[in-house]
């Protein structure tokens, strides 16, 4: 149905589209083109030049828009002059071989623009004696970091050994060298490994060691024991008997506190001299005592520690070479004590080995007037080669004091060359 322009069906509302009339003899002007009609009519070659023309343009406003590149970043830092050729030594895949020491060696070099102060050489253990080739290290030059291991009394198994090493170059510095290894099985057992007894010890206490010796063919063979030495002059020790059997033999040893063992606590060390080649010096440490106590000052509910005396370093350390005893030497201690006690006399374990003091003059930085402390010197030297196997000893530091004697007791490490 016709209503005006609109035509209405049941089909949806269309609009017609003009349709220009056909004439065969008039010229007919083509469509107007879209914007996109005009682009997909633009030949490749004609978008090539056009870019063309572009690229000055662009290149201009990168130019532009980009910021000057940074200059690069320059990180300065000071590395440590000691460089070491490894700082593990592992041996670990193989079983070591059963001595009483095993000694491994750190090898480095100063890289350094300086020379390089070692201050101080700080094992993890007790069974270890580190010692440097040299204390002052020129730029260039190189040297070494030997750390011997007791093994006598360590455990078996996988065992790791640290040292610290601090130096100066001249920052301060500290590196960590590691020594782990595998240990055999004991073929010589001591337990226990140290004596410690803390406190006074009953005069009538006794302490046993064993010795159990599982070697091949040892089991009916006890050690052969010389001698037993003990130090300080408090220490006793003794064989208390022997026993073999299918497996093993074993020694017992028996130690003793005498009375006059002097307030305060002490290092002591036992000494066991056998026949035997692998093993002609057995030794086992002893730490007695405890430190003691002055009565507490009146504004503090805490004790206060007792006056004593204390060693600079704890442990001393005596040099034995084994070729020209003239090149063997002990380090120096430094040993401070209350002012009003007076250093006697010095003892020494082994016998081979003597030691003297001296005592700065007052009024010195070393003793400053008023002071409640004072210090000492104690130089170390060798007499005679010490038995091979002797890896310990003691130095006791005998005092006169107002509340009567006191000792001061240092336990040494030998190194053998």
């Amino acid at each position: 149905m016709k209503f005006g322009n609109l035509l209405f069906s049941g089909s949806p509302t269309t609009r017609e589209t003009p349709v220009a009339p056909s004439c065969p003899n008039v010229p007919q002007d083509p469509l107007p083109m879209n914007a996109t009609d005009q682009l997909r009519s633009v030949t490749p070659l004609q978008r090539g030049l056009f870019l063309l023309l572009l690229l000055p343009s662009l290149g201009s406003a990168l130019t532009t828009l980009i910021p000057d590149a940074a200059p690069p970043l320059q990180v300065l830092t000071e590395r440590p002059a000691l460089v070491f050729e490894t700082y593990l030594a592992d041996s670990s895949q193989y079983e070591a071989e059963s001595r009483p020491v095993i000694t491994e060696e750190f090898h480095f070099r100063n890289q350094g623009q300086n020379p390089v102060e070692i201050i101080e050489l700080k094992p993890s253990c007790g069974c270890l004696a580190p010692r440097a080739s040299a204390n002052i290290i020129a730029p260039g030059e190189t040297g070494r970091i030997t750390l011997p291991v007791r093994t006598a009394n360590e455990p078996a198994g996988i065992r790791e050994y640290l040292v610290n090493v601090r130096y100066q170059d001249p920052k301060p510095r500290e590196v960590t060298l590691t020594c782990r290894m595998l240990l055999p099985e004991k073929k010589l057992l001591i337990e226990p490994r140290v004596v410690m007894v803390m406190g006074q010890p009953a005069p009538d206490a006794r302490y046993e060691v064993s010795i159990s010796d599982f070697r091949e063919g040892r089991a009916q063979q006890p050690l052969q024991i010389s001698r037993v030495e003990a130090a300080p002059f408090f220490v006793k020790a003794s064989v208390a008997g022997q026993s073999s059997g299918e497996e093993l033999s074993q020694t017992r040893l028996s130690i003793q506190f005498t009375a006059d063992q002097p307030p305060g606590q002490h290092r002591g060390l036992v000494s066991v001299f056998t026949s035997d080649p692998d093993y002609p010096v057995i030794q086992i440490p002893v730490v007695v005592g405890r430190r003691g106590t002055a009565a507490a000052d009146s504004n503090s509910s805490q004790p206060a520690e007792a006056p004593r005396a204390r060693s600079a370093p704890e442990m001393g350390r005596v040099v034995v070479n084994r070729n020209d005893i003239s090149q063997s030497a002990g380090s120096d201690l430094q040993v401070t004590a209350p002012t009003g006690w007076t250093l006697s006399t010095i003892d020494c374990w082994p016998a081979q080995l003597h030691a003297s003091h001296t005592t700065p003059a007052a009024d010195t930085p070393d003793n400053p007037p008023n002071s409640a402390e004072q210090q000492f010197r104690i130089t170390m030297g060798l007499r005679d080669l010490p038995t091979t196997g002797v890896q310990q000893g003691v130095l006791t530091v005998n005092f006169t004091t107002p509340d009567g004697p006191r000792i001061l007791t240092v336990p040494l490490s030998f190194i053998w060359l």
